[in-house]
């Protein structure tokens, strides 16, 4: 078995939109933003690589445990990109990231604007 990466973190504007969403759709705590993050960004196609100057991960970091704790997230990612070849944890961090600031980016035009929203 390969060894994944043992932590996800936010880079700061990250989780920044991420407080934010976490806000707008009345969730527990940032890290279900994450994960509603990452979910958005695999339905919207967002690309699993990280583009240049996608940033530091100087936000709040999280033991994939506590981000994926039975593994659905990442065989779900595996299942969806059955010849990825880079750790499933730096993908779900990149899309977890990259996701909430696409998401951010909709609620502030006010394309979405509840959980609903999501599922149209």
């Amino acid at each position: 078995m390969k060894a994944y990466k043992k932590n996800m973190a936010f880079t700061s504007a990250a989780e920044s939109a991420a407080k934010r969403i976490k806000d707008q759709f009345n969730l527990t705590d940032v890290l279900d933003a994450g994960r509603l993050s990452i979910a958005y960004a695999l339905r919207e196609g967002i690309p699993v690589e990280r583009a240049p100057g996608f940033g530091p991960m100087s936000g709040s970091n999280y033991n994939v445990g506590s981000v994926d704790p039975d593994g659905e997230l990442r065989d779900l990612l595996l299942a969806l990109r059955p010849g990825l070849n880079e750790d499933p944890y730096r993908v779900l961090e990149t899309l977890m990231n990259d996701g909430a600031l696409k998401l951010d980016a909709e609620v502030s035009s006010a394309s979405i604007l509840s959980l609903r929203d999501l599922l149209n």
